[in-house]
C-alpha cells in the first residue's frame, strides 16, 4: 500500500464509525431555529461555549487585539454596521444609515438616536471618533489599525453624525467598520492606549452598547451576561447569558449531550455522531475561512520559490478533502474561494510527488525538520496535520506538529523569531479587501496582520486599487490579479474551505449562527432567543 495512504486506511474508519446523515442547514438559507413557540416562556438563561472552536478565542477580552472570538463578544459590544446572517448585505447597527461622497473618500454616518451605554450614558459621535481614534494608535497593538491608516479626520458636526475623511478612495471602508467594536470614551479616555491594551478592564467592567452586559467573570470557567433592559432594540428574552471553557476536546459535545451547555461548535466527526439524535439540530456552512501553511519568509529557506512549490506538489489536498473532510470542503487557488476574485488560469497544484522532488533537489533543499504549529486541536485536524506530515515525508520534507491554543498561537506568531511554518485559516470574504493587511508588506505587526512578514511588490498597490475602484467588474479583476499572483507566488500553501458545524439544543428558540471569519460580524438577533423548560 502506498504510504500516502496507509494513515487514510485507520481514519477512514475512525471518520466513518458514525454513518449517520448529516443534517445541516447550508449558508444562505438562515441557519436558524424554528420560530418561537407559543409555549416558550421568556426569562431564563442559555448557556453555550461559544469559544470552542476555530471561531473562538478564550479569554480574548479585549476586542481591539482578538483575532477571534467575536461570537461571544458582539452580545455585549456594538458594531456600527454589521452584515446579516448569510453574509450577502450590509445592515447598521449603531449607524442607522450611511453615505459616501461621488469620489469614496468620505463617508457620513447617522447613528441611532437613543443608544446608550451598559452604564446608562449616551452613546454619540465622540465615542465614534474615540473608537477610530485609538484603533489607529500604534499604542494600541489592534491588529485592525491597518485597516483604518487612510482615516485622515474624523469630524463630529453633532451627537448623531460622523464624517469620516479618506486620504484616498476606499470602497471597502463599510466592511472595515464591521470589524470595529465601539468603545466608551467615558470610560476609557483617561487610560492611556499603552496601559488600556493590557488592563484589567476588559475582564472586570467592561462597558458596551450590545444587547447583554457584563456580570461575572470566573477565569478558566465562564463569563456570564444578563440582559441590559435599555438595549436599543428591546430588552433580550433571555435573562443570562453563560459562556462556557471547554479545553479539552470533545468535553463541549459531552456537555451538549448532558444538557449542561446548549451550544457548542462542532468538529465534523462529531456533527456525524451528532447528527442522528433527535434532541439536537446540526448547522452546517462553508467556514468563509481558507486555510492554509503559512511560510515564515523571514527564514532563509523559504526565499526560493521552489520550495514552497514543492509543499504545494507534495499533498495531495483533494485526496485529503474526499477522504478526511468527506467531501465537505472547496480547493483554494489563493485566499479567495469566491470564483469571482480567482482568475480562469490558475494553477491547481495537482499532486505530483515526483515534481516536488525534483524542485527540491534544484533549490539544494537538505531535509532539515521543520515544526509546524497551529490552534487546530480537534481530531480532524490533527489527522488533517499527520496525513501532511506523512505526505511531505514521502519527499524529503520533515515535520514535527505542535497545536496550542488560540492566545498562545497568536503570542507567538507575532514575533518571527518563534516560529516557522504554521496552519491555520483567514478569512476570505465577503469583501475581498479583508485580506490586504495580512499581505501588503507595510501591514507589519504590531498594528498589522502581516505576521508572515509576506513582500509581494507586485501585490501592494493593487489593494489599494481595489478599494477605490467603485465598479464591481473592473474591481473583481483586481482581485483576480492578487489571486493570480498569490496563486503564482504562493506565499502561503493554500489547502482549503471547509464547511464547518454547529450543535444547538432544540430546546432553544430563534437560534442564529452561521461560520464566519473570528466568529462574527453578523447580526444573530440575540435578543430574541429563548429556551424552552
Amino acid at each position: 500500500m502506498p504510504s500516502r495512504l496507509r494513515s487514510f486506511t485507520f481514519l477512514r474508519c475512525s471518520l466513518l464509525l458514525a454513518t449517520l446523515t448529516l443534517f445541516g442547514v447550508p449558508l444562505g438559507a438562515l441557519a436558524r431555529q424554528d420560530a418561537t413557540p407559543a409555549s416558550a416562556p421568556a426569562g431564563g438563561t442559555l448557556t453555550a461555549a461559544f469559544d470552542v472552536g476555530p471561531g473562538g478565542c478564550v479569554e480574548c477580552f479585549n476586542p481591539l487585539q482578538a483575532t477571534a472570538g467575536f461570537t461571544w463578544l458582539e452580545k455585549y459590544y456594538s458594531k456600527l454596521i454589521q452584515y446579516d446572517i448569510d453574509f450577502t448585505q450590509l445592515q447598521g447597527d449603531l449607524a442607522e444609515t450611511w453615505e459616501a461622497s461621488a469620489d469614496g473618500t468620505e463617508y457620513t454616518l447617522h447613528l441611532r438616536e437613543g443608544v446608550t451605554w451598559h452604564d446608562g450614558e449616551a452613546f454619540t459621535s465622540a465615542d465614534v471618533k474615540f473608537s477610530i481614534d485609538l484603533v489607529k494608535n500604534p499604542d494600541s497593538a489592534s491588529y485592525l489599525g491597518a485597516k483604518f491608516t487612510a482615516v485622515s479626520a474624523v469630524a463630529t458636526p453633532d451627537d448623531l453624525t460622523v464624517v469620516i475623511t479618506l486620504s484616498e478612495p476606499n470602497a471597502a471602508f463599510p466592511d472595515s467598520l464591521t470589524f470595529l467594536a465601539m468603545l466608551p470614551e467615558h470610560a476609557l479616555a483617561s487610560i492611556p492606549a499603552a496601559e488600556l491594551a493590557s488592563s484589567d478592564w476588559w475582564s472586570t467592567s467592561p462597558i458596551g452598547t450590545g444587547p447583554f452586559m457584563w456580570s461575572q467573570n470566573a477565569p478558566g470557567e465562564f463569563v456570564e451576561l444578563v440582559a441590559f433592559d435599555d438595549y436599543w432594540r428591546g430588552r433580550p428574552q433571555l435573562d443570562r447569558l453563560i459562556n462556557r471553557y471547554y479545553p479539552e476536546a470533545g468535553s463541549a459535545v459531552i456537555a451538549l449531550r448532558s444538557g449542561d451547555i446548549d451550544f457548542t461548535f462542532l468538529a465534523p466527526d462529531e456533527a456525524r455522531a451528532l447528527g442522528g439524535e433527535a434532541e439536537f439540530q446540526i448547522l452546517q456552512g462553508p467556514s468563509q475561512v481558507t486555510n492554509y501553511l503559512t511560510f515564515n519568509h523571514t527564514d532563509p529557506r523559504f526565499e526560493d520559490i521552489r520550495v514552497r512549490q514543492a509543499f504545494m506538489y507534495a499533498i495531495d489536498r483533494q485526496l485529503i478533502i474526499d477522504e478526511l473532510y468527506q467531501g465537505a470542503a472547496t480547493l483554494s487557488p489563493c485566499i479567495y474561494q469566491n470564483p469571482d476574485y480567482q482568475p480562469a488560469d490558475a494553477n491547481a497544484y495537482a499532486y505530483d510527488p515526483e515534481m516536488a522532488r525534483s524542485l527540491l533537489a534544484e533549490a539544494g533543499w537538505t531535509g532539515e525538520s521543520i515544526e509546524v504549529i497551529t490552534y487546530y486541536s480537534d481530531q480532524l485536524s490533527t489527522d488533517v496535520l499527520v496525513t501532511i506530515q506523512q505526505l511531505l515525508a514521502d519527499v524529503g520534507i520533515e515535520i514535527t506538529i505542535r497545536a496550542m491554543d488560540g492566545p498562545t498561537y497568536t503570542e507567538i506568531t507575532a514575533d518571527p523569531t518563534q516560529w516557522t511554518l504554521s496552519f491555520a485559516g483567514l478569512l476570505n470574504g465577503p469583501d475581498p479587501d479583508a485580506a490586504s493587511i495580512y499581505f501588503t508588506s507595510t501591514s507589519l505587526p504590531p498594528t498589522g496582520g502581516n505576521r508572515a512578514y509576506v513582500n509581494i511588490p507586485e501585490i501592494d498597490p493593487l489593494f489599494p486599487q481595489g478599494r477605490a475602484e467603485v465598479d464591481l467588474t473592473a474591481r473583481a479583476t483586481i482581485y483576480q490579479q492578487i489571486c493570480g499572483i498569490m496563486n503564482e507566488e504562493l506565499p502561503y500553501a493554500w489547502m482549503w474551505v471547509a464547511d464547518r458545524f454547529g450543535g444547538v439544543s432544540l430546546s432553544v428558540n430563534n437560534f442564529a449562527w452561521t461560520p464566519a471569519p473570528a466568529g462574527g460580524r453578523y447580526y444573530d438577533a440575540v435578543e430574541t432567543w429563548t429556551v424552552s423548560e
